[in-house]
Protein backbone atom coordinates (compact mmCIF):
# COMPACT_ATOMS: atom_id res chain seq x y z
CA UNK A 1 0.00 0.00 0.00
CA UNK A 2 1.27 3.29 -0.71
CA UNK A 3 2.37 4.93 2.47
CA UNK A 4 1.58 8.23 4.25
CA UNK A 5 4.48 10.11 2.62
CA UNK A 6 3.55 9.95 -0.62
CA UNK A 7 -0.50 10.48 0.19
CA UNK A 8 0.62 14.38 -0.53
CA UNK A 9 1.00 14.23 -4.45
CA UNK A 10 -2.10 11.88 -4.59
CA UNK A 11 -4.57 15.09 -3.64
CA UNK A 12 -4.24 17.40 -7.21
CA UNK A 13 -5.37 13.87 -9.53
CA UNK A 14 -7.95 14.72 -12.37
CA UNK A 15 -11.04 13.05 -11.83
CA UNK A 16 -10.89 9.27 -11.46
CA UNK A 17 -13.65 6.43 -12.38
CA UNK A 18 -16.85 6.71 -10.90
CA UNK A 19 -18.44 5.24 -8.27
CA UNK A 20 -21.09 2.86 -10.52
CA UNK A 21 -18.33 1.92 -11.78
CA UNK A 22 -16.54 0.11 -9.00
CA UNK A 23 -19.67 -1.61 -7.73
CA UNK A 24 -21.78 1.18 -5.49
CA UNK A 25 -25.22 1.41 -5.35
CA UNK A 26 -27.01 3.96 -7.30
CA UNK A 27 -28.45 5.39 -4.02
CA UNK A 28 -27.06 6.19 -1.00
CA UNK A 29 -28.88 5.78 2.14
CA UNK A 30 -29.48 9.30 4.19
CA UNK A 31 -26.51 9.03 6.45
CA UNK A 32 -23.81 8.31 3.22
CA UNK A 33 -25.82 10.94 1.49
CA UNK A 34 -25.27 13.85 4.31
CA UNK A 35 -21.45 12.97 4.11
CA UNK A 36 -21.72 13.11 0.54
CA UNK A 37 -22.77 16.64 0.58
CA UNK A 38 -19.72 17.28 2.93
CA UNK A 39 -17.34 16.53 0.01
CA UNK A 40 -16.75 12.73 1.05
CA UNK A 41 -16.60 10.75 -2.31
CA UNK A 42 -17.33 6.96 -2.56
CA UNK A 43 -15.85 5.39 -4.34
CA UNK A 44 -17.10 1.55 -3.31
CA UNK A 45 -18.36 -0.98 -1.11
CA UNK A 46 -17.38 -4.19 0.53
CA UNK A 47 -18.88 -6.56 3.10
CA UNK A 48 -17.40 -5.36 6.61
CA UNK A 49 -19.21 -8.80 8.52
CA UNK A 50 -22.62 -9.13 10.27
CA UNK A 51 -24.67 -6.85 10.02
CA UNK A 52 -21.93 -4.69 8.45
CA UNK A 53 -21.62 -2.87 5.61
CA UNK A 54 -18.44 -0.80 4.39
CA UNK A 55 -17.88 1.79 1.85
CA UNK A 56 -14.84 3.17 0.96
CA UNK A 57 -14.88 7.37 0.52
CA UNK A 58 -12.05 9.71 -0.82
CA UNK A 59 -11.53 13.13 0.23
CA UNK A 60 -9.19 15.32 -0.75
CA UNK A 61 -7.04 12.62 -2.28
CA UNK A 62 -7.38 10.61 0.93
CA UNK A 63 -8.90 7.05 1.24
CA UNK A 64 -10.58 6.14 4.41
CA UNK A 65 -13.68 3.71 5.46
CA UNK A 66 -17.46 4.46 5.98
CA UNK A 67 -19.52 1.69 7.82
CA UNK A 68 -23.49 2.00 8.17
CA UNK A 69 -25.36 0.83 11.26
CA UNK A 70 -28.03 -2.38 10.18
CA UNK A 71 -30.60 0.46 10.59
CA UNK A 72 -29.20 2.14 7.92
CA UNK A 73 -30.04 5.57 10.25
CA UNK A 74 -26.11 6.02 11.01
CA UNK A 75 -22.88 5.81 9.54
CA UNK A 76 -19.10 5.92 11.58
CA UNK A 77 -16.26 6.42 9.70
CA UNK A 78 -12.93 5.22 10.63
CA UNK A 79 -10.62 2.19 10.53
CA UNK A 80 -12.31 -1.61 10.66
CA UNK A 81 -9.64 -3.68 13.10
CA UNK A 82 -10.15 -7.55 14.04
CA UNK A 83 -9.51 -9.34 16.74
CA UNK A 84 -5.75 -9.60 15.74
CA UNK A 85 -5.47 -6.10 15.79
CA UNK A 86 -5.51 -6.60 11.85
CA UNK A 87 -6.45 -3.05 9.72
CA UNK A 88 -9.14 -4.76 7.35
CA UNK A 89 -10.04 -0.91 5.91
CA UNK A 90 -6.34 -0.85 4.23
CA UNK A 91 -6.92 -2.98 1.66
CA UNK A 92 -10.13 -1.73 -0.06
CA UNK A 93 -8.80 2.10 0.37
CA UNK A 94 -5.48 0.62 -1.41
CA UNK A 95 -8.10 -1.58 -4.11
CA UNK A 96 -10.77 1.88 -4.62
CA UNK A 97 -8.42 4.49 -4.23
CA UNK A 98 -4.66 4.32 -4.22
CA UNK A 99 -4.18 1.32 -6.80
CA UNK A 100 -6.59 3.46 -9.14
CA UNK A 101 -4.80 6.97 -8.56
CA UNK A 102 -1.43 5.26 -9.28
CA UNK A 103 -2.68 3.98 -12.58
CA UNK A 104 -3.85 7.24 -13.68
CA UNK A 105 -0.81 9.22 -12.80
CA UNK A 106 1.62 6.52 -14.52
CA UNK A 107 -0.42 6.65 -17.15
CA UNK A 108 -0.04 10.61 -17.58
CA UNK A 109 3.55 10.23 -16.75
CA UNK A 110 3.85 8.02 -20.04
CA UNK A 111 1.75 9.82 -22.44
CA UNK A 112 3.96 13.21 -21.12
CA UNK A 113 7.10 15.11 -22.66
CA UNK A 114 10.41 13.21 -22.06
CA UNK A 115 13.74 12.97 -22.62
CA UNK A 116 15.40 8.99 -22.52
CA UNK A 117 18.25 8.50 -21.24
CA UNK A 118 19.65 4.70 -21.04
CA UNK A 119 18.26 1.41 -22.65
CA UNK A 120 15.16 2.17 -24.04
CA UNK A 121 14.35 -1.63 -23.23
CA UNK A 122 15.64 -1.60 -19.75
CA UNK A 123 13.42 -3.88 -17.61
CA UNK A 124 12.99 -0.75 -15.04
CA UNK A 125 11.75 2.36 -15.70
CA UNK A 126 12.17 5.74 -13.72
CA UNK A 127 10.44 9.09 -14.18
CA UNK A 128 11.95 12.38 -13.01
CA UNK A 129 11.79 16.01 -13.31
CA UNK A 130 14.37 18.40 -13.54
CA UNK A 131 15.69 21.68 -14.32
CA UNK A 132 18.39 22.26 -16.21
CA UNK A 133 19.94 24.53 -13.09
CA UNK A 134 18.93 22.37 -9.86
CA UNK A 135 21.90 20.93 -8.25
CA UNK A 136 20.20 18.23 -6.83
CA UNK A 137 19.06 16.68 -10.04
CA UNK A 138 22.92 16.93 -11.10
CA UNK A 139 23.40 14.96 -8.17
CA UNK A 140 20.91 12.19 -8.48
CA UNK A 141 22.28 12.03 -12.10
CA UNK A 142 25.59 10.88 -11.11
CA UNK A 143 24.27 8.68 -8.24
CA UNK A 144 22.21 7.09 -11.33
CA UNK A 145 24.95 5.97 -13.96
CA UNK A 146 25.50 2.65 -12.91
CA UNK A 147 22.14 1.85 -13.23
CA UNK A 148 22.02 3.58 -16.56
CA UNK A 149 25.39 2.40 -17.90
CA UNK A 150 24.50 -1.41 -16.92
CA UNK A 151 21.29 -0.90 -19.29
CA UNK A 152 18.93 -2.25 -15.93
CA UNK A 153 17.16 1.51 -15.64
CA UNK A 154 15.84 3.69 -18.44
CA UNK A 155 15.17 7.21 -17.01
CA UNK A 156 12.65 9.57 -18.76
CA UNK A 157 13.39 13.22 -17.59
CA UNK A 158 10.71 15.37 -18.01
CA UNK A 159 12.35 18.79 -17.71
CA UNK A 160 10.43 22.11 -16.57
CA UNK A 161 11.54 25.62 -15.92
CA UNK A 162 11.55 26.70 -12.30
CA UNK A 163 14.74 27.97 -10.96
CA UNK A 164 15.86 30.53 -12.76
CA UNK A 165 14.43 33.51 -15.72
CA UNK A 166 17.36 31.19 -17.81
CA UNK A 167 15.76 27.72 -17.01
CA UNK A 168 13.22 27.43 -20.15
CA UNK A 169 15.26 28.70 -22.19
CA UNK A 170 18.33 26.42 -21.91
CA UNK A 171 15.58 23.20 -21.45
CA UNK A 172 13.66 24.31 -24.59
CA UNK A 173 17.41 24.24 -26.20
CA UNK A 174 17.95 20.90 -24.92
CA UNK A 175 14.24 19.44 -26.01
CA UNK A 176 14.52 21.06 -29.76
CA UNK A 177 18.48 20.14 -30.18
CA UNK A 178 18.82 17.35 -33.47
CA UNK A 179 19.38 14.79 -30.45
CA UNK A 180 17.48 15.55 -27.18
CA UNK A 181 19.17 12.81 -25.35
CA UNK A 182 22.55 13.19 -26.76
CA UNK A 183 22.00 16.70 -25.92
CA UNK A 184 20.92 16.15 -22.22
CA UNK A 185 23.70 13.40 -21.91
CA UNK A 186 26.44 16.05 -22.78
CA UNK A 187 24.70 18.72 -20.53
CA UNK A 188 24.96 16.90 -17.14
CA UNK A 189 27.82 14.76 -17.85
CA UNK A 190 29.87 18.40 -18.31
CA UNK A 191 27.82 20.07 -15.50
CA UNK A 192 26.19 22.32 -18.00
CA UNK A 193 28.98 23.11 -20.05
CA UNK A 194 28.32 21.42 -23.03
CA UNK A 195 24.56 22.82 -24.04
CA UNK A 196 23.11 23.75 -26.60
CA UNK A 197 22.48 27.23 -28.05
CA UNK A 198 19.53 29.10 -26.35
CA UNK A 199 17.49 29.61 -29.91
CA UNK A 200 15.47 32.87 -30.40
CA UNK A 201 12.41 31.41 -30.96
CA UNK A 202 11.17 28.16 -29.15
CA UNK A 203 9.35 26.01 -30.90
CA UNK A 204 5.35 26.10 -30.12
CA UNK A 205 4.90 22.08 -29.12
CA UNK A 206 8.07 22.33 -27.19
CA UNK A 207 6.97 25.47 -25.25
CA UNK A 208 3.33 23.40 -24.63
CA UNK A 209 5.44 20.73 -23.36
CA UNK A 210 7.12 22.98 -20.95
CA UNK A 211 4.25 24.38 -19.58
CA UNK A 212 2.32 20.50 -19.77
CA UNK A 213 5.48 19.09 -17.38
CA UNK A 214 5.35 21.91 -15.03
CA UNK A 215 1.79 21.25 -14.99
CA UNK A 216 1.61 17.98 -14.24
CA UNK A 217 5.08 18.12 -11.53
CA UNK A 218 2.33 20.75 -9.82
CA UNK A 219 -0.86 18.05 -10.23
CA UNK A 220 1.61 15.23 -8.76
CA UNK A 221 2.36 17.46 -5.64
CA UNK A 222 5.62 18.45 -6.43
CA UNK A 223 7.21 22.01 -5.57
CA UNK A 224 10.67 21.06 -6.03
CA UNK A 225 13.35 19.21 -8.51
CA UNK A 226 14.18 16.20 -8.59
CA UNK A 227 10.77 15.17 -8.48
CA UNK A 228 11.18 10.98 -8.89
CA UNK A 229 8.52 8.59 -9.83
CA UNK A 230 8.55 4.86 -9.82
CA UNK A 231 6.81 1.69 -9.79
CA UNK A 232 7.14 -0.57 -6.20
CA UNK A 233 7.32 -4.50 -6.42
CA UNK A 234 3.58 -4.42 -6.50
CA UNK A 235 3.74 -2.27 -9.57
CA UNK A 236 2.14 0.88 -6.90
CA UNK A 237 3.67 4.60 -7.98
CA UNK A 238 5.91 5.73 -5.28
CA UNK A 239 7.11 9.53 -5.11
CA UNK A 240 10.80 10.59 -4.16
CA UNK A 241 10.96 14.14 -3.57
CA UNK A 242 14.61 15.27 -3.81
CA UNK A 243 18.03 13.43 -3.89
CA UNK A 244 17.76 9.97 -2.36
CA UNK A 245 18.99 10.30 0.81
CA UNK A 246 21.08 6.90 0.67
CA UNK A 247 22.20 3.74 -1.49
CA UNK A 248 18.88 2.15 0.47
CA UNK A 249 16.71 4.41 -1.04
CA UNK A 250 18.69 4.48 -4.48
CA UNK A 251 18.18 0.62 -4.13
CA UNK A 252 14.56 0.86 -3.92
CA UNK A 253 14.28 3.16 -6.95
CA UNK A 254 16.95 1.61 -8.89
CA UNK A 255 16.51 -1.86 -8.10
CA UNK A 256 19.94 -3.25 -6.97
CA UNK A 257 23.25 -1.85 -7.86
CA UNK A 258 24.88 -3.32 -10.71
Amino acid sequence: MITPNYLSFLCFLLPLFSMSAQGAVEKLPLPLQALQKQGLEFKGQFDAGPNLHGYVVQYQGQGSTVFLTPDKQHAIVGNLIDSSGNNLSDPQVEKYVYAPMGKQMWSRLESSRWITVGNEKAPRIVYAFFDPFCPYCAQFWEKSRPWLDSGNVQLRVLLVGILRPESTPRAAAIMMAKDPSKALEDYENTHGKTSPSVPETVNPEVASALKSNLQLMENLGSDATPAIYYLNPKGRLQQQQGVPPDDDTMNTIMGSKP
